[in-house]
């Protein structure tokens, strides 16, 4: 067969359909390079907004229009959570659940290379390879379905996790980012060793390459995770994704997260006592219900205050099955205009981030080049714009000007080989 993958979502869901991608292509099935000329359509979804369901549904829909002979399998957060709203959209679809999904090759073809929580061998066309090493979430957020969509909690070998990120290494992928639903949460389920002893596990591997974190929660950052980060020689990306979602503790006990803000100003500089150039950056909710327009106010003073290095900004969605949900929503017009303002607050954070690297040397792991320009990743999660080099090369460079949230800057020293 071709078989078309469509992805929506965060990390985990990319790195689980790479796998999946891999497995069709043990049993001797191509891919497809549109979803009009596959054979099979594999469509892993997600729900964590409104909008994210509209977007599944109307692919589907597109999809099944476009290409009537094909294969519809649906799976991912959607089509755990509501499945008959899948159905309804494309009636002849396949639906799988999350906890089905590692089996869709083996119960589309009948057969299929042995579960290996989603273990990869390498990412087409990227310099980075995602790793999912922990799976599911155990919070009782009240605006987030993924605890009841992903609500297994489960980790990956220690053993099996060191050797896929060997053989990545070795395939020549230059950065290494660990996924998980909640990644601090990791324990092998042999030994019990947690997420620092995994990384010091992974510093100890030979090759040119370094590891980031995709997200982390603030509860679940301390001293030894960061000191085991931190060792000297270390290949730790000084770069740090923590939820906070609201800076006011009226929000924050109203959404169920489990810190206040002051704590999460607590894990902001002890993570800077360790890297002091990091990069730190949040998701943050605009317009939850109970979100009164002084709590506004100071949740985006705390977040200028904390001297943040960016946001991801959500609009609040009301997820079915959320307690939330329950609530009255505000006026969509004070939602987009709080959404607005946190937006023009994140640019000014990666501005100001991006001026403050001015004539520093950053380590960059080059992405991709055009017009005899590269786009580069700093580890602290800047963007460098830096003369050409080969896509997947480590190097170091100076930091020449700031534009907007990105920078420029100018190679220092030729870094290794190991472009993928």
């Amino acid at each position: 067969m071709k078989v078309y993958f469509k992805t929506v979502g965060c990390r985990v869901n990319q790195v689980e359909s790479e796998s999946l991608r891999a497995k069709f292509a043990a049993l001797g099935h191509a891919a497809a390079a549109s979803p009009e000329e596959a054979d099979l359509v594999v469509v892993n979804t997600c729900s964590v907004t409104a909008k994210a369901d509209r977007d599944c549904l109307a692919f589907l829909k597109k999809t099944a229009a476009a290409n009537p002979g094909a294969a519809i399998a649906v799976t991912g957060c959607l089509a755990t959570l509501e499945p008959a709203r899948i159905l309804a959209a494309v009636p002849k679809a396949s639906v799988f659940t999350n906890a089905d999904k590692e089996k869709i090759p083996s119960l589309v073809c009948g057969a299929a290379p042995a579960e290996n929580f989603f273990s990869v061998e390498g990412f087409k066309g990227r310099s980075r390879a995602f790793v999912k090493v922990q799976e599911g979430c155990d919070l009782k957020c009240s605006y987030c379905l993924v605890n009841l969509a992903r609500n297994k909690v489960s980790s990956k070998p220690l053993k099996a996790a060191v050797a896929e990120i060997k053989k990545l290494v070795s395939a020549g992928f230059a950065e290494i980012v660990l996924c998980g639903t909640r990644l601090g949460i990791y324990r092998c389920p042999e030994t019990g060793a947690d997420l620092a002893a995994l990384v010091s596990e992974l510093f100890a591997l030979p090759g040119p390459f370094r590891v980031r974190f995709s997200s982390i929660e603030p509860g679940e950052i301390d001293e030894p995770l960061l000191r085991a980060l931190a060792v000297p020689g270390g290949r730790f990306c000084d770069y740090f994704h923590v939820p906070l979602q609201s800076g006011s503790d009226a929000v924050l006990k109203a959404m169920g997260r489990n810190y206040s803000a002051s704590a999460y100003r607590g894990k902001v500089d002890m993570i800077r006592s360790f890297f002091p150039g990091a990069g730190i950056y949040a998701d943050i909710i605009a317009g939850y219900p109970s979100e009164t327009e002084g709590e506004f106010r100071k949740s985006a003073d705390f977040v200028r205050s904390c001297g943040l290095s960016g946001l991801h900004v959500f609009s609040f969605s009301a997820r079915p099955g959320t307690r939330a949900a329950a609530l009255s929503p505000l006026p969509p017009a004070a939602v987009k205009r709080r959404s607005e303002a946190l937006r023009a607050l994140d640019l000014e954070l990666r501005s100001a981030f991006a001026a403050s690297m001015l004539g520093r040397e950053l380590e960059v792991l080059s992405l991709s080049s055009k017009a005899g320009r590269s786009r580069t990743l700093a580890s602290n999660f800047l963007e460098v714009d830096i003369p050409a080099v080969p896509s997947g090369r480590l190097l170091r460079c100076r930091v020449t000007a700031a534009r907007g949230g990105g920078c420029a800057g100018e190679p220092l020293l030729p870094g290794p080989a190991g472009a993928v």
